[in-house]
């Protein structure tokens, strides 16, 4: 049987991250074809807007979290951190969701948070709260993750997984980050170099 992988992003990032990717996209366009019909370079604010979408791919789009049947893999910034279940130790959520290995280090996940309420909550127990009516689905956030990632920990250990005391993971620089942004400064370089 094949590893079943779940991804988890929040869905505001995502259509944040891709809404300004269209618009960075149409806004090069735009201004390229302002800068040629002036006797401009056309490239430059493509080359300005490449790094704007390299940051938002960095920030926006790739941090995500993949639960699969004997790991859980989280996608930072710049850093990819996997932790077997067997090096393990909890899954938490104080700001965001917490990973914490058997040798006691915490690594957070940059792309799901702690759910954030938009208004109090009131204290009065009513009907209304005791209905579906109104509610949305729980969506991803840090309490929800930590659940399933828990759940998936358990299974784990009914298959017969093993823990590994004593023994943490690291982070590892993640080059699906650091290769489009380094590319994207560099092509602004040299289109300001050459002019």
């Amino acid at each position: 049987m094949a590893a079943e992988t779940t991804t988890y992003r929040t869905l505001p990032s995502r259509v944040t991250g891709w809404t300004i990717l269209i618009a960075t996209s149409g806004l090069a366009v735009a201004i390229g074809m302002m800068e040629a019909a002036s006797g401009n370079n056309p490239i430059t604010p493509a080359a300005f807007l490449a790094v704007v979408a390299a940051v938002v791919w960095i920030v926006l789009l790739r941090p995500a979290v993949r639960v699969s049947d004997d790991r859980v893999q989280m996608s930072n910034l710049v850093t990819d951190i996997e932790v077997p279940y067997s090096r393990l130790k909890a899954a938490e959520h104080q700001w965001a969701l917490e990973i914490i290995d058997n040798a006691g280090t915490k690594h957070s996940s940059w792309a799901i948070p702690v759910r954030r309420e938009l208004r109090p909550r009131r204290d009065i127990d009513s009907y209304a709260e005791a209905t579906t009516k109104g509610k949305t689905a729980e969506g991803n956030n840090a309490e929800v993750i930590s659940g399933r990632v828990q759940q998936m920990v358990q299974r784990w250990k009914l298959a017969g997984g093993h823990a590994e005391p004593g023994l943490g993971v690291s982070p590892t620089w993640s080059w699906t980050a650091i290769v489009p942004l380094a590319a994207a400064v560099a092509f602004l370089v040299v289109v300001l170099l050459l002019g």
